[in-house]
């Protein structure tokens, strides 16, 4: 499963990663991450812990 996260300027790539690291979503260990200037892309077969991250993102 692949969800993208909005960037702002409150919300940075360090910001998503410790967002995801509080989901239990770890990269390289469990999902793949891809930076584009806008979103941030990520995927893992972990859906529940994924999307639960994206709502509260």
């Amino acid at each position: 499963m692949t969800i993208s996260f909005p960037l702002t300027d409150k919300r940075t790539v360090d910001e998503l990663l410790k967002h995801l690291n509080a989901h239990k979503l770890f990269c390289p260990g469990n999902c793949a991450i891809t930076v584009k200037p806008l979103a941030v892309h990520v995927s893992s077969c972990l859906s529940y812990a994924l999307g639960t991250a994206r709502t509260a993102w």
